[in-house]
């Protein structure tokens, strides 16, 4: 009997190795689809095509995309926190490497870190990161009750920013671009008589994508934790 050469490629196809998958072998797996295929394109079906493995061997590891979802922020989560050193006695500096350490960790898996901000992992990277920030806010001064509501405020809007660019970052590359040309050309072509304001500042609007917005808003916040702590405001 004759085989087609599809044939003879899924007789020849390697198979993984029974008991060679973990679950750490599919996140590594997840991300390089999500990365490959977006948010959508990650599905148990793909993972098990990159695994080459079927897609019910997965699910002994994850009962559904949910939780599988889950794992994946807590790998971003740990991949932010091997980019950290340890802690210093600069309470300031280590808010903002953290912050650009989150950041610059959803940016390389957009996918998944656009929506990183609203989940919980409840898993030790989380809260690992949790206990640098309330660490940095009691070391500047901040009492127990104060430092929680700091770092409630910190992560949010952090997390909050961090997801945004990530979510830009994962649009598909023509809407992502059509975006960004609005942004530059529309803001700028508009009607002066009925946007004045806008209009004299258009020019100087940086782009979305410019970092120092990023920076700024680092600046902006901790600017307000120092002036907290010389007032003792709540």
């Amino acid at each position: 009997m004759k085989l087609s050469r599809v044939g003879v490629m899924a007789t020849t196809r390697k198979r993984r190795q029974r008991g060679s998958l973990t679950s750490e072998v599919i996140v590594k797996a997840a991300l390089a689809v999500s990365e490959r295929g977006g948010y959508e394109g990650l599905t148990f079906q793909a993972l098990g095509t990159e695994l080459g493995a079927h897609p019910t061997a997965i699910y002994r590891h994850f009962r559904d995309k949910n939780e599988l979802m889950l794992a994946l922020i807590e790998a971003i989560h740990a991949e932010t926190l091997e980019t950290l050193g340890a802690p210093t006695g600069d309470w300031e500096g280590d808010l903002r490497a953290l912050a650009h350490a989150v950041r610059d960790s959803f940016l390389r898996h957009p996918a998944v870190g656009q929506f990183a901000a609203v989940r919980t992992t409840r898993g030790p990277h989380e809260f690992e990161i949790v206990e640098r920030i309330v660490g940095c806010l009691r070391r500047a001064g901040f009492d127990d009750r104060r430092a929680a509501r700091m770092y409630r405020i910190f992560a949010d809007v952090t997390l909050g920013y961090a997801a945004v660019d990530a979510g830009l970052a994962a649009l598909p590359p023509d809407i992502r671009q059509g975006d960004l040309e609005a942004w530059e050309g529309r803001y700028r072509s508009l009607d002066r008589g009925r946007y004045p304001n806008l209009a004299a500042v258009a020019e100087q609007i940086p782009s979305i994508e410019d970092p120092g917005n990023f920076s700024t808003a680092l600046d902006l916040f901790i600017d307000a934790l120092r002036l907290r702590l010389d007032r003792g405001a709540s």
